[in-house]
C-alpha cells in the first residue's frame, strides 16, 4: 500500500520559480539545512548554521506564522531565551556566573526557533525526503571524530543518527511501507549489533507503527487520534518490556547484558538505572522550582541536592561523572526537560512540554490517517526519548528537523520583497 505525500510541496512551485532568483534560493535553503544539521561551532554555542540563518532570515521568517504550533514554539524558545539572562542575572548574588553557560543556552534557544524556521522554508521550495537527506548529510559532516565516546563505539556515537536520518529520507521517496519496514528493520538489526538498546527499541517501535498503518482505513476523529496514542503507549511498553528480557538472554551481547544487569540491580528499573540523573532533576526542581539560569555555576548546596535525588535511586553519586560533567560547569541533567527547565526557568518547562505534546498530537493524527512516513515516526519518537533522557545540546537537531517535518505546512503570506519568484498562485 502507497501512503499519500507528508505535505510535500513542488520543489518550484511556478514557472518563474524554476529560473533566477528561485533557483538561488533553493540553494540557499539546502545550504542551511546543510548547516543547520552540522552544528559546527564557532564560539560558546554559536553555530556556523546559526548565523546562516539569521544572514537568510526575510527569507524563513514568514514560515513561522505557517502553523500555530510553529509560532508558539518560537515565541516560546524566544522567552526562553531571554529568561536565561533574567534568572542568571537574579541568582548571581548567590551563586557563580559563567558568561559562556549564559551565552551557550541563550544560542541553543534562538538555534531551536532559527532552525525550525529554516526547515519549514526549505520544505516549501523541496520534498520532504531532500529536506531530510540534507540535514542528515549536514549531521554526517558534523561528527567529530576527536570526541571520547566516538572512539569507544564510532556507529552508536557517531554514524547511527545521521545515517538513520538519510536512509529513512531516501526510503520516504518511495512512499512503500514494505521499504521502510525493511530498512528500519536493517537499521535496527546494526543498532542492536553495536550495543545502542534505545536506539534499536526506537527503530523496533518505527517498524510496528508503519507495519500498523498498512491495516484498517483512515480515520480523522479526534477518538481515533486518542485510540492511536493508547495503542503507541501500548505497543511503546511491550517493545520496551520485550527488548529488555532479549538483552538480558544475551541477545545484544554481553557488555549490554552486563550494564542492564546492573542498571536493575541498581535501582529496579531500567530507565532509573539508566538515568539516574532523573533523581537529581526532582530534587533540584523541589528545592528551586523557577529554574536558575544558564549562566549560573552549581553551588555546593545544589550539589548535595541533586546527589541526595540521585542516591534515592539507588545510585552512588560520589564520583567524577556528577562533579565533572553534571555539575563542572553548569547544569547538565541529561535530558532536555531538566535542561530547559534547569537553564529557561518556567519558560523553559513549559516549552519542553510544549514539544512533548507537539510530538504526540502530531504523530497521532498523520499516523490515525495512515500518512505516517518512517522517517517522521522517527523523528517523534527519538525526540520524545531525547526531551526525557538526552541532554538538549546533543538534541537540538533532532528536535529541530521533527518539528520542521511534522508540523502541518501552509503557504503563509509572503511579502513580494521577501519571496518575488515563490508565491504561490
Amino acid at each position: 500500500m502507497t501512503p499519500p505525500s507528508l505535505a510535500d510541496a513542488p520543489a518550484l512551485p511556478s514557472s518563474t520559480g524554476r529560473e533566477g532568483w528561485g533557483v538561488a534560493a533553493t540553494g540557499l535553503a539546502g545550504l542551511c539545512l546543510v548547516l543547520t544539521g552540522m552544528r559546527h561551532g564557532l564560539h560558546v554555542g554559536l553555530t556556523v548554521g546559526l548565523v546562516a540563518a539569521v544572514i537568510l532570515l526575510p527569507l524563513w521568517v514568514p514560515w513561522l506564522r505557517s502553523s500555530r504550533w510553529v509560532t508558539v514554539i518560537s515565541a516560546l524558545a524566544g522567552v526562553a531565551a531571554v529568561s536565561s539572562v533574567w534568572l542568571t542575572l537574579w541568582h548571581s548574588d548567590s551563586r557563580s556566573v559563567t558568561r559562556a553557560g549564559l551565552a551557550e543556552s541563550v544560542f541553543l534557544g534562538l538555534g531551536l526557533a532559527c532552525g525550525i524556521g529554516a526547515v519549514l522554508w526549505a520544505r516549501s521550495r523541496m520534498s520532504v525526503a531532500l529536506v531530510g537527506g540534507l540535514f542528515g548529510f549536514g549531521m554526517l559532516l558534523g561528527i567529530n571524530p576527536g570526541g571520547g565516546m566516538f572512539a569507544e563505539s564510532p556507529w552508536r556515537f557517531g554514524f547511527a543518527l545521521p545515517v538513520t536520518v538519510m536512509v529513512l529520507s531516501f526510503a520516504s521517496r518511495w512512499r512503500r511501507r514494505w521499504v521502510d519496514v525493511v530498512l528500519v528493520l536493517a537499521l535496527a538489526g546494526v543498532n542492536a549489533i553495536n550495543g545502542g538498546r534505545s536506539s534499536s527499541a526506537i527503530l523496533l517501535l518505527v517498524a510496528l507503527l508503519v507495519a500498523w498503518q498498512s491495516w484498517g482505513k483512515p480515520r480523522t476523529s479526534g477518538f481515533a487520534a486518542f485510540r492511536t496514542v493508547v495503542l503507541f503507549g501500548a505497543l511503546a511498553v511491550a517493545t520496551y518490556l520485550a527488548l529488555q528480557a532479549a538483552i538480558l538472554e544475551g541477545a545484544l551481547g554481553e557488555g549490554a547484558q552486563d550494564r542492564t544487569e546492573l542498571q536493575l540491580q541498581t535501582s529496579g528499573t531500567l530507565i532509573t538505572g539508566g538515568r539516574p540523573e532523573i533523581g537529581a532533576t526532582l530534587a533540584l526542581i523541589g528545592g528551586a522550582p523557577g529554574g536558575f539560569g544558564g549562566g549560573i555555576t552549581p553551588s555546593m548546596a545544589d550539589l548535595l541536592v541533586a546527589k541526595t535525588g540521585m542516591a534515592a535511586l539507588g545510585y552512588d553519586p560520589n564520583n567524577g561523572y556528577v562533579e565533572n560533567y553534571m555539575f563542572g560547569s553548569g547544569f547538565e541533567l541529561h535530558s532536555v526537560i531538566g535542561d530547559f527547565w534547569a537553564w529557561y526557568g518556567l519558560p523553559g518547562l513549559a516549552l519542553a512540554v510544549l514539544l512533548a505534546i507537539f510530538f504526540v498530537s502530531r504523530v497521532s493524527k498523520l499516523a490515525t490517517t495512515r500518512t505516517a512516513s518512517a522517517l517522521v515516526l522517527f523523528l517523534a519518537i527519538k525526540s520524545m526519548w531525547d526531551l526525557m533522557f538526552s541532554p538538549a545540546e546533543t538534541s537540538l537537531t533532532t528536535l529541530i528537523l521533527g518539528v520542521g517535518l511534522l508540523a502541518p505546512l501552509a503557504a503563509p503570506l509572503v511579502p513580494a520583497a521577501a519571496e518575488p519568484a515563490t508565491r504561490r498562485p
